[in-house]
């Protein structure tokens, strides 16, 4: 028995240590963090704000450019004339002997064929 006490006590010692410097170090870095904020907040670079201006500006012109093309691609579209809006449609002889319950299916073909 006094072995296996002694195992637990120094387990639970191990694992306490442990758990302890692990919360101390947490404290220490959020304190650091926002020492950190604190210190930082007056460095502002103006380069990064430089760069994402451009970055702002590219970036809107790239949108319009691709608008454009597709406004383009929309009006070409509306433009080309459109079939003359014939249904040709197949002979019964040329269709194959059906069913009665498959005489709807005439339509279906008729929208394939266009």
């Amino acid at each position: 028995m006094p072995e296996e006490i002694f195992v637990l006590a120094l387990a639970s010692i191990v694992f306490g240590s442990g758990l302890v410097i692990f919360i101390v170090k947490n404290i220490f870095d959020i304190i650091k963090a926002k020492q950190g904020r604190k210190e930082g907040s007056g460095n502002i670079n103006p380069q990064f704000f430089k760069a994402l201006g451009d970055f702002k500006k590219t970036t809107e012109r790239r949108l319009t450019n691709l608008e454009a093309i597709v406004s383009d691609l929309e009006e070409e579209r509306i433009r080309i004339p459109d079939s003359p809006g014939e249904i040709e449609i197949e002979p019964e002889s040329i269709r194959s002997p059906k069913k009665d319950s498959d005489k709807g299916d005439s339509n279906l073909r008729n929208m394939l064929n266009e």
